[in-house]
């Protein structure tokens, strides 16, 4: 996962329109202004439009904050706050990599996670929260910022955003861009990942009338989830009585958005429906979607059982993460049940 993280942190530096001070001053032609405000502009990337001018999908706005963590000389060279010596900023030159700015970045939020609420306000240079995608800073001092972006939801997604150090002022400087002047105003781009959200679904068994004669009654439910026109789940469960009674069976993780269709496709030999025998219900992030089904005896003495063959996916590694479209390595295993009720307690 920390991999994932540098990784991330390492293209997102990709989408800053300014370069570290170190590097840029060996260009410029004149030094950095220290006393001169700087101003940032920042922008969602536009890749999901939910978060791109939708502000009323999401449960809280995009709020970007920014940390000083050193001053600037004229020449480029950092002065580090104390709280960040560690980062070892006066090491840094022009073959320092991005990714090796991203462990600095990561470095650095580790850094602020652990000082107290007090020591981390005495930081804060500013807080900006976006609308329609887009925000803006007022006046900050030259310098090196961490800039933190605080994690939102939409129903369906969770949107998070990797921590990384924004130099100011910022110079455009490259063999495509050969202008070497300072920019004390700049627009940074801010790249989510997009994570999804689950829920869980209740299939709750109402028998109401029993025949103990015939012994055990069991029940066989179908359940279909669909999420974007694909199939996200597809399985039975099963629920087994010795007499009236309310049952549960609870199935985790299925993705929110999700259309699901749950059908008893098998209500024993002698019990008949006395609710609909298909039930439709959407999954909503974090909550328990529910569909409630019963039976009672038909006065038929007709025996009978089930099992439910199952088959199980387990991943090679069981901290990987894969959405329902996405494929991750593993192997299966079978399994037969009578009653899912008991599998999920124990």
């Amino acid at each position: 996962m920390k991999k994932k993280i540098k990784q991330a942190a390492a293209a997102v530096l990709t989408l800053m329109l300014t370069l570290p001070a170190f590097f840029s001053s060996a260009q410029a032609a004149v030094g950095i202004d220290t006393q001169r405000d700087c101003f940032v502009d920042f922008q969602l990337d536009g890749a999901f439009e939910e978060l791109a001018g939708q502000d009323e999908n999401l449960e809280e706005p995009v709020t970007v904050r920014l940390y000083k963590v050193a001053d600037v000389k004229e020449s480029g060279a950092y002065l580090p706050e104390a709280e960040f010596e560690a980062l070892a900023l006066d090491r840094v030159d022009h073959e320092t990599t991005a990714e090796e700015w991203a462990d600095k970045a990561e470095t650095a939020g580790e850094i602020l996670e652990g000082l107290s609420t007090e020591a981390q306000t005495a930081l804060l240079s500013a807080r900006v929260t976006l609308a329609k995608g887009k925000g803006s800073t007022g006046s900050l001092q030259p310098g090196l910022y961490l800039v933190m972006t605080d994690s939102v939801r939409s129903p369906e997604y969770i949107y998070s955003f990797t921590p990384y150090l924004l130099s100011l002022p910022g110079n455009y400087y490259s063999e495509e861009h050969p202008d070497d002047s300072w920019q004390y105003s700049v627009t940074v781009g801010l790249k989510p990942e997009q994570e999804l959200r689950y829920g869980s679904l209740e299939i709750i068994k109402t028998l109401e009338a029993y025949n103990a004669t015939l012994g055990g009654a069991d029940f066989i439910f179908s359940v279909e989830a669909v999420r974007q026109g694909k199939t996200v789940y597809s399985d039975v469960v099963s629920l087994s009585f010795d007499g009236p009674g309310t049952k549960r069976v609870l199935i985790d993780r299925l993705p929110a958005g999700s259309q699901v269709t749950v059908t008893e496709v098998y209500s024993g030999s002698c019990y008949v429906l006395t609710s609909p025998g298909s039930q439709d219900t959407q999954i909503r992030a974090d909550q328990v979607s529910q569909t409630a089904f019963s039976n009672t005896y038909d006065e038929e003495n007709n025996g009978g059982s089930s099992i439910v063959n199952r088959f199980i996916y387990t991943p090679e590694d069981p901290e990987g993460e894969a959405s329902p479209e996405e494929e991750i390595s593993g192997t299966w295993t079978w399994q037969q049940q009578r009653d899912s009720a008991l599998e999920k307690e124990d």
